[in-house]
């Protein structure tokens, strides 16, 4: 699976504070705020006692969304209601199918382009 070679895409998404991945010999990887390092070790332990295959859980003022996709799982804090929760599941399902190419320095993940409708839409 891919969720760990593109982890970093993952991280560098607006919005992520926090990203862990635990392949299926329960080896965890972590990026982000090493406040959460603990914290998402312990909520996979929580996802795993559960029949679920997402949870999310909210602590404060931020929400950590846990997926399994495939032989993987993954762990992602952002701050409670951000926008990029609305695409978070779609976007953690594709990066699990797909390894992507490094991510240049200074580089971040943005939204794609709308294209402008044309004046005869009305």
């Amino acid at each position: 699976m891919s969720l760990r070679a593109n982890i970093e895409h993952l991280t560098a998404a607006q919005g992520i504070v926090a990203v862990m991945v635990a392949d299926p010999a329960g080896s965890l990887e972590f990026r982000g705020e090493e406040t959460w390092n603990t914290i998402l070790a312990a909520a996979m332990g929580l996802l795993k006692k559960t029949d679920e295959n997402t949870i999310r859980l909210v602590i404060g003022q931020h929400t950590i969304v846990l997926q399994a996709e495939g032989d993987e799982t993954v762990a992602v804090v952002l701050p409670t209601g951000h926008a990029i929760a609305k695409s978070l599941r779609r976007m953690i399902r594709r990066m699990s199918r797909k390894v992507r190419a490094p991510l240049g320095r200074g580089s971040s993940v943005a939204a794609p382009a709308t294209e402008p409708r044309p004046s005869s839409w009305g």
